[in-house]
């Protein structure tokens, strides 16, 4: 039998412990999982793609947005209820299960990832960090009710055979933002900080507290995983893409510090005779530009062919770390001394 016949028909058939093995063999020699589906083509017909990466664990994607359900045997825990999916979400559970929905667990607060939640049955409950909570409280959303569980460091999530470890270390794309592990399964989950073989979303992933997501990525490698999910583009990643992240972070941090300390902006004022003029305001925003560019020439060479679509965004990355390293994050390397 042909590699090409046997791939198709494992997905028909797989009744005989020899020829799952064949199966197996065949699926490994292509790099397709085995119960990796024509992603393609399920994002064009259905609206998104989806795949089972663990043990009662599916990955969900539109290929923009991503998060993961799991189906227990007393119910289904959905991660992030993503708009983009809206009724599709629910659509893609029917497809492996008929487990009620119990939980819903908000990674973070923006309406973006969260904000199909009042589609999904009323009775589940909704677990957060407690910012996430406060932040909901105070906003009113109907589109995204408030959790009726919330916690401030850590909380274990036990339903029927399936464990999901939330914690909390400190505000990083944003207040409240959590990592989600399944220690059985060796999955972790931790949205806008980190996008597997690409750059980050502009202005560092629209962090809130540029320290706080550099750190958290370093924490993440702290965790035992194999599979990792980050809530952006239409794949999952590994240690590696973590890995790579933190290293690309503390590349910008550093760079973002030199060009700074090669011309500082009252030496640049001494350049434009501004200062003399006593009209200084608008300069400011030229000294930054000026130093953003040079941050970019510098990275642009190096990362380009690591992380895809970097150009589009690297200028805006220079710039939060330049205004970063401006107002909040404090003298030397708050990342550690070792530039990657």
């Amino acid at each position: 039998m042909c590699l090409h016949t046997i791939i198709a028909a494992c997905y028909r058939r797989c009744l005989h412990a020899i020829y799952c093995i064949t199966c197996a063999v065949a699926l490994a020699m292509t790099g397709i999982g085995l119960m990796q589906p024509a992603l393609a083509n399920d994002v064009a017909g259905k609206g998104y793609q989806l795949r089972q990466i663990g043990d009662g664990v599916y990955f969900l994607s539109d290929t923009a947005y991503n998060t993961i359900f799991v189906v227990s045997d007393q119910g289904v825990i959905v991660v992030d209820p993503l708009p983009t999916l809206g009724k599709k979400y629910l659509q893609a559970i029917a497809e492996v299960t008929a487990q009620p929905v119990t939980h819903i667990i908000y990674s973070h607060e923006h309406l973006d990832h969260i904000g199909a939640a009042s589609l999904f049955p009323a009775g589940a409950h909704i677990i957060a960090q407690a910012e996430t909570k406060r932040s909901l409280d105070h906003l009113h959303d109907p589109r995204r009710p408030s959790p009726d569980i919330s916690f401030e460091h850590a909380y274990r999530l036990e339903v029927g055979n399936q464990l999901l470890e939330l914690a909390y270390t400190s505000p990083n794309h944003a207040p409240g933002n959590i990592f989600i592990h399944l220690p059985r399964q060796k999955i972790l989950m931790l949205v806008d900080v980190i996008y597997p073989g690409y750059a980050p979303y502009p202005n560092l992933g629209v962090s809130t507290d540029i320290g706080g997501t550099i750190r958290i990525n370093r924490q993440a490698l702290d965790y035992d995983f194999q599979t990792f999910v980050g809530g952006h583009v239409g794949n999952t990643g590994n240690r590696a893409d973590i890995e790579t992240s933190l290293a690309f972070l503390t590349a910008v941090e550093v760079t973002a510090r030199q060009v700074l300390a090669e011309k500082t902006f009252p030496d640049y004022l001494k350049t434009t005779g501004l200062a003399a003029a006593g009209e200084s305001w608008f300069a400011h925003d030229d000294y930054e530009q000026e130093r953003v560019n040079a941050c970019y020439t510098r990275l642009l060479p190096v990362w380009e062919q690591r992380l895809k679509g970097l150009a589009r965004s690297l200028k805006s990355h220079c710039w939060s770390m330049i205004v970063g390293l401006a107002i909040s994050l404090p003298p030397g390397a708050a990342t550690g001394d070792k530039a990657y």
